[in-house]
């Protein structure tokens, strides 16, 4: 029977795949022309999405009408995607009584995810449920650590084998954690291209489905429920966008689902995109300077840098062969946006200024983001009655190693006579005085 709920266009030649099934089938791209990149339409009406905005959602499954699952039952959650959005008045004030900036942040709480606390988890669930729904027994993921742990749950939830192949530089505790769910875990003697490489050649020597990376269509309709999020929450859709980029499906998401209901709610918008990498892997930064220095000219986003084996102390964004960066920085340039690089030397101090703040614990990537705030202050990329948008994607639960940077109250002591009180005050200036400088 015909699906009738949604369907799969080619974005290059805009053939129709009528399912998932099909496109499962045909090896997820277009039999046409090749291309892996098709988005996913719906014939929903989306005239209920209103109603929906004005629910309390448990997850992001709050949106099944504009999500591609037939049936319900075969949905597999951990209450993800319907996560906090918080303002943050101390990066507020910072903001105003440094750059005389009036601007509201908010921040959008991805470590609050209830599968494993990432990014990662909206898309992980969709994949399962689909692979449910499609009977998918065996899947194949290349990561370099958040999507495979957050695969590796969800598709044991769904009794369904993931096999993953990760860099040798990938965080141990990622590697525990989806050994842990009983998957299989392959750790690659080099970079994150290479285990993408060794990936495709074991998916095609099974015979086995492999993500497709950043344009598979399941990982941008389940992010692409963010900008519904936005819209629940804060009434409309943020100015500006900041996120530490590695692969880049969040912008991509979000470009997605302005596009997918802009005619139902004609005052969505892109924001405008500020993608952040860090100074030890940061391919897409400097694919971006060249092009500025250069005007942008005709054809700009298809000359970028690949970096081999980036030693990066920040290992989810070690990615060194930016292939999606031709489809970012057109919405980057499109939105008026731009790339930044941040020193990886600073992202402690950015982590302890939040914790304390907030009592929230960041992640190294989530780090790289928020010093990107920082930074596009700094240089005046944020104006006046601005609506910001920071998206931490991680906490630090499998960051042992950035978590332990952290300490630095601590005073070694041998007895009563070493011990004194302690002023906070002193601690606040001296947080505050290390991110400013």
């Amino acid at each position: 029977m015909q699906n009738s709920k949604y369907y799969l266009e080619c974005t290059n030649c805009k053939r129709i795949t009528p399912d998932f099934a099909q496109w499962f089938r045909q090896n997820q791209q277009c039999p046409e022309c090749g291309s892996k990149h098709s988005e996913v339409w719906y014939r929903s009406d989306y005239g209920k999405l209103s109603a929906l905005l004005a629910g309390n959602p448990e997850s992001f499954w709050h949106y099944f009408d504009y999500l591609p699952l037939s049936d319900r039952k075969n949905i597999i959650s951990c209450n993800e995607g319907a996560i906090p959005l918080e303002r943050w008045g101390f990066l507020e004030e910072f903001a105003k009584k440094h750059y005389g900036v009036n601007c509201e942040v908010w921040v959008y709480r991805n470590d609050l995810n209830g599968g494993t606390g990432t990014f990662k988890d909206v898309a992980a669930s969709l994949a399962a449920s689909l692979f449910k729904e499609e009977g998918i027994k065996h899947y194949i993921v290349a990561s370099t650590g958040n999507t495979a742990t957050s695969y590796s749950k969800y598709l044991a939830l769904g009794g369904i084998l993931c096999s993953v192949f990760i860099p040798d530089n990938a965080l141990k505790a990622s590697e525990a954690v989806i050994s842990a769910f009983s998957q299989k875990v392959y750790r690659i003697k080099g970079d994150y291209a290479r285990a993408k490489e060794v990936a495709a050649e074991f998916a095609k020597q099974n015979n086995i489905l492999i993500s497709s990376g950043n344009i598979d269509p399941i990982r941008v309709e389940a992010k692409k429920t963010m900008v519904f999020e936005w819209l629940r929450i804060m009434k409309k859709t943020p100015d500006v966008y900041i996120q530490a980029v590695s692969g880049g499906t969040g912008p991509i998401a979000i470009d997605k689902g302005v596009r997918e209901i802009v005619n139902a709610f004609p005052q969505v918008k892109n924001p405008r995109m500020i993608m952040v990498q860090p100074d030890k892997c940061d391919p897409m930064v400097r694919a971006w300077e060249n092009a500025e220095r250069n005007n942008f000219p005709e054809g700009f986003e298809k000359d970028y840098p690949i970096l081999k084996s980036p030693q990066t102390g920040v290992p989810t964004l070690a990615t060194g062969h930016p292939a999606t960066y031709p489809l970012i920085a057109r919405l980057v340039r499109q939105t008026g946006g731009t790339f930044l690089r941040i020193s990886e030397n600073k992202l402690v101090d950015f982590a302890r200024l939040v914790a304390f703040e907030r009592k929230v614990l960041l992640g190294p990537a989530s780090a790289v983001c928020m010093a990107g705030f920082f930074k596009a202050l700094k240089e005046g990329r944020i104006n006046n009655n601005e609506t910001v948008l920071v998206n931490t994607g991680e906490g630090t639960n499998r960051a042992p190693d950035f978590l332990e940077q952290m300490i630095y109250t601590t005073d070694h002591v041998s007895g009563i006579e070493d011990c004194k009180p302690y002023d906070k005050q002193l601690i606040e200036k001296q947080l505050w005085k290390a991110v400013e400088g």
